[in-house]
């Protein structure tokens, strides 16, 4: 509660300066050019400076611009981190002002000023100025400092001075050097290995060349004479290897395991992360041993993933007696899954109990995803949207528009300086009740800024508000785009909202942009010239494009929407791997068993958020009947 009060009271004491358009064109533009300038002033223009934004919104990123350049004014800057604390300004400025102190050797400051975080430089300093106090506690310390040595790739130069003082302690022993190198070998940095080679005992060196050559080639593991067994870290190495050949040569993993199945050092705990990476591969390709090594795991491992594989694996049979008794024999909060309810019911409905697979399936089609709306369609039900709007006063609203971070994220936006405008509102929703959030997200969807109430909704876990999770965002953009294209303009808009959340300068890591998140060498295809990531920022361009490309994708997946629907996620030849070629597999079994987690996913999410759009939109079509009778691969007569 007292967090609430001060939060709305802070709103309420803050002055709100008016302004005519052109006076407020004419700050921003002068703001643009004093932030690039501050740093660099002489100390009174800089004040002059400061004083002359003093309403303006955005005027404390001047006096942090200043302080960045005098990174020596310990006290301004202090006043200051306590002024804006957690705000987007605190860290950047507290950073380079706590290396600054460092380097300074401001001990006393500094660690009056660092509270913790996960940067490992500063982490460093820290712990080696902790080490420096007269009544150090090193019993404290050195657990910390080994925390920070055992990871699996290099730390920075600053830490040496630590590590070194650490090593010389004794602390450096071979088991905390052998965590290490497995974590360097197993997905960390591979060039470490080398040089952690050098601190193990002479006798474990050559476990670090076997590491390596597991690393870089897995199928080493199954050479005759690969393993000497003289010491019982090779079982690590044997784990490890074992995991990651079985995605290779599930055949050469299997008789590699059968040489090692009765070693008495191989750790119950190994046998069963490699049983449970070999059911997993094995379910993936479809390959009937899956189900064997299933029944060899212990039923407290049993969890989503491992469900998914079991059960995934005897749909592609069609075995749904199997299906059936496999669901059955879950624990009773994981078979209550919506997802596993829906199966449930399939399989009853394919043994001709329908009473009993109507049952669960009324009770799915209340709800709203994909196994909701597949359970509609199969009843003949309308699909539920179970619209519950979120509950704020306008009262509540002209409050939030007062708030700094508010009135700073709004001036960012007219700035075009999203980035900026997003780390306000996400400094805003990090000190905000669940209420509070609520009325962000109902501030930010009035502002159309429809991710930010997206993404402040989802913070909170209110899943209900369908015209705030769902916006009719571009409508008219898309509407245009899809006509065009002769795609449907419900389907564009659920990809949107599933690649971005309408987000129009969204960047993917691994280089997709824009609204529709399309990497530029597609939309260079697509376009038939290169394509700019400005232009792929623009919400215009960028979906002429991802209509353009979703055409493309329905013409060669003759027309079939979910297979179109998984290669703009996936890719089209990836797809195409998918596809059986001498079966047919009904579509909601399809759509279960695609080998990639993303993709499955992803295939539900878009159409669950198609049939949404659709209603929104007015459009008749249920987007789910058509998948009751559709059949994917090759339909033999």
């Amino acid at each position: 509660m007292r967090r609430a009060l001060y939060f709305f009271s802070f709103c309420l004491s803050v002055s709100v300066t008016s302004y005519s358009l052109a006076e407020e064109n004419t700050l921003r533009s002068e703001f643009s050019q004093a932030e690039l300038t501050i740093g660099s002033m002489r100390y009174a223009d800089a004040q002059a400076t400061l004083k002359k934004f003093a309403d303006y919104p955005l005027q404390p990123y001047l006096e942090f611009e200043r302080l960045k350049q005098h990174l020596t004014a310990d006290q301004r800057i202090a006043d200051f981190l306590q002024q804006y604390k957690n705000s987007p300004m605190d860290w950047p400025l507290r950073k380079e002002w706590l290396l600054s102190l460092a380097k300074r050797k401001q001990t006393q400051l500094f660690l009056a000023n660092y509270h913790g975080s996960a940067d490992a430089e500063l982490e460093c300093y820290q712990l080696r100025f902790e080490l420096a106090q007269p009544n150090a506690d090193k019993a404290e310390i050195w657990p910390k400092v080994t925390k920070l040595w055992t990871v699996g790739k290099s730390q920075p130069k600053a830490c040496d001075a630590l590590f070194t003082v650490w090593r010389d302690a004794g602390q450096q022993t071979p088991e905390i050097v052998w965590q290490r190198l497995r974590l360097a070998a197993e997905g960390g940095d591979a060039s470490l290995i080398r040089y952690l080679k050098t601190l193990l005992p002479k006798e474990q060196q050559y476990l670090a060349d076997m590491y390596r050559q597991t690393r870089y080639n897995p199928s080493a593991i199954a050479r005759a004479k690969f393993f000497t067994l003289k010491k019982p870290q090779e079982r690590d190495i044997l784990a490890y290897g074992l995991k990651r050949l079985i995605w290779r040569d599930a055949d050469k993993a299997i008789a590699t395991w059968q040489k090692f199945i009765n070693d008495p050092y191989f750790t119950a705990a190994q046998r069963v992360d490699v049983q449970r990476q070999f059911a997993i591969a094995l379910a993936n390709r479809g390959d009937e041993r899956a189900s064997d090594w299933f029944k060899q795991l212990p039923a407290e491992l049993l969890d989503n993933t491992l469900a998914q594989w079991q059960v995934g694996s005897l749909l592609l049979e069609l075995d749904w007696p199997k299906v059936q008794a496999t669901i059955e024999a879950f624990p009773a909060d994981l078979a209550a899954n919506n997802r596993w309810q829906y199966w449930l019911a399939r399989a009853y409905e394919q043994q001709a109990m329908p009473e009993k697979a109507n049952e669960i399936f009324q009770q799915l089609a209340l709800q709203r995803h994909f196994y909701g709306f597949m359970a509609a369609a199969k009843l003949g039900l309308p699909p539920s949207l179970a619209h519950a709007p979120v509950t704020v006063s306008d009262t509540e609203i002209q409050q939030l528009k007062k708030h700094p971070a508010v009135r700073r994220a709004q001036e960012w936006l007219a700035l075009k300086r999203n980035t900026e405008a997003r780390r306000e509102w996400n400094y805003l929703q990090n000190n905000a009740t669940e209420q509070q959030k609520l009325v962000s997200a109902k501030l930010a969807h009035q502002l159309q800024w429809y991710d930010r109430a997206i993404f402040s909704l989802a913070d909170v876990g209110y899943w209900d508000d369908i015209e705030l999770r769902f916006p009719l965002a571009y409508q008219d953009e898309i509407n245009l785009g899809a006509t065009k294209a002769k795609v449907d303009s419900g389907w564009a808009m659920a990809i949107a909202r599933r690649e971005s959340s309408f987000m129009a300068d969204a960047r993917s890591p691994v280089g997709a942009q824009g609204l529709m998140q399309l990497m530029p060498a597609t939309a260079k295809e697509v376009a038939k010239k290169a394509v700019s990531v400005t232009q792929l920022n623009d919400p215009i361009l960028n979906i002429d494009y991802g209509t353009d490309y979703l055409n493309y994708l329905l013409q060669r997946n003759d027309g079939n929407l979910l297979m179109a629907t998984a290669a703009y996620n996936a890719g089209y030849s990836r797809v195409k791997q998918w596809i059986p070629k001498d079966y047919a597999l009904p579509a909601d079994i399809w759509i279960e068993t695609i080998p990639y987690r993303e993709t499955r996913e992803y295939v539900k999410a878009v159409m669950a958020y198609y049939q949404i759009y659709n209603i929104r939109l007015n459009a008749n079509n249920d987007v789910f009947e058509p998948l009751l009778t559709m059949q994917i691969g090759v339909i033999v007569d």
